[in-house]
């Protein structure tokens, strides 16, 4: 929870930067992935231990 907090301030200022369209899209992805690869991951670690 405290890494949203940490998200929050981060976001603002990206967009109050006014980003490419490119920008926000790879982003997005980003994001993404790395919020994919952190739920598979712990549901992998779960069924090993």
């Amino acid at each position: 929870m405290e890494t949203l907090r940490e998200l929050v301030p981060f976001i603002r200022e990206v967009l109050s930067q006014k980003p490419s369209r490119g920008l926000l899209k790879v982003y997005l992805v980003g994001s993404l992935l790395a919020v994919l690869g952190s739920v598979l991951g712990s549901k992998c670690l779960h069924y090993v231990l």
